[in-house]
């Protein structure tokens, strides 16, 4: 089961939540944390480690000091121990999203806001970059976002970021479904896709069809929980 869990971040953490948090992560973690020259990103990066390793712990119910984390060679953060397990973060704005599941996944978050829309045309494939000049104007902002987190969700997914040119490949939208093609034809990912609110659009992938179970947080919850838990 593809678990999804959603943290909404209303206002900052206090600086000693921040600090007690520090002490369920590792010292690479810390000291990574230590080079965001705003404490915002610093926060939303802390919370979404803390995020993941709340959702292992409770799903695979092991404990937190018994969790070993590492990298592949493309620097993707990959869970050692317990094995069998993946996980992908990501934040944006006032969202922080962790997902878990048994297979390969790639979530990704952004917040809707004005572009240069050249970007498309230097990142998107051209028949991603036809379908959204094709849009009703007031819809292509929107429609850019959506297709950019779907990129990124499946570069995620597969692991190797943009070591993957995201303009190899081909996000097709048609009705309620979602594909990926590349120069080799359809590739067997499921994608899902929608809104966290008004202003920001999450997406995940995956290589099977399956449901996702969605848990919504506040910082609140989230704190009491591994206060708790971790």
């Amino acid at each position: 089961m593809i678990e999804i869990h959603i943290l909404q971040m209303q206002n900052h953490i206090k600086q000693t939540d921040y600090n007690k948090l520090l002490g369920y992560i590792t010292k690479d973690k810390i000291e990574r944390l230590g080079r965001f020259h705003r404490f915002e990103d610093a926060q939303r990066s802390l919370l979404g480690d803390i995020l993941a390793r709340y959702a292992i712990c409770s799903r695979e119910k092991v404990e937190n000091e018994n969790l070993t984390f590492g990298k592949n060679e493309y620097g993707k953060p990959l869970l050692i121990k317990p094995d069998g397990i993946h996980f992908n973060i990501s934040h944006s704005g006032n969202f922080v999203v962790c997902a878990i599941h048994n297979n390969p996944i790639g979530v990704d978050v952004e917040t809707i806001r004005r572009i240069d829309f050249t970007i498309a045309e230097n990142y998107f494939s051209r028949e991603e970059y036809d379908a959204l000049l094709g849009q009703p104007e007031e819809m292509r902002l929107y429609y850019f976002f959506i297709i950019w987190a779907l990129k990124e969700s499946y570069i995620k997914a597969e692991g190797k970021g943009l070591n993957i040119p995201l303009n190899s490949f081909t996000i097709k939208m048609e009705g309620h479904s979602i594909n990926c093609v590349n120069s080799k034809g359809q590739m067997k990912y499921c994608f899902e896709q929608g809104l966290l609110d008004n202003k920001t659009i999450f997406a995940f992938c995956t290589m099977d069809k399956i449901s996702a179970t969605k848990k919504y947080w506040t910082i609140e919850e989230i704190l009491e929980e591994t206060y708790s838990w971790l």
